[in-house]
């Protein structure tokens, strides 16, 4: 059902093709896993994590807001929500590349198209 739906949004985006789509969600996926192990000991400062353990429930958890500066289809923000990371992400879409703003909002994702 949810890949019907995924590819009606798609397909609505202007020159969006879908193995572009899934092609960011993958890149996000492997990303995060690196970035997350890199940031560990900083975003859990005050509660030491080791490798393999559970991450802690807030307070601890210091990584409160991400900001995604070419956010694209919103693969940061749909990975961070497939390994179930707390936290909130802010779409920027630039304003000088393809409009994907729908495809993020249609997802559900807060963003907002921007020219730096």
């Amino acid at each position: 059902m949810e890949s019907i739906v995924l590819k009606q949004i798609v397909s609505l985006a202007l020159g969006v093709h879908l193995e572009d789509f899934f092609e960011d969600l993958q890149i996000w996926r492997s990303a995060l896993k690196n970035y997350w192990s890199l940031l560990t000991t900083l975003i859990f400062s005050d509660h030491p994590k080791r490798p393999g353990d559970e991450d802690p429930l807030p307070p601890y958890n210091m990584l409160r807001n991400v900001m995604d500066l070419n956010a694209h289809f919103g693969g940061l923000n749909a990975a961070f929500l497939e390994a179930k990371k707390s936290l909130w992400v802010m779409n920027v879409v630039p304003a000088r590349s393809s409009n994907t703003l729908p495809v993020i909002l249609d997802r559900g994702f807060a963003g907002v198209l921007h020219d730096w």
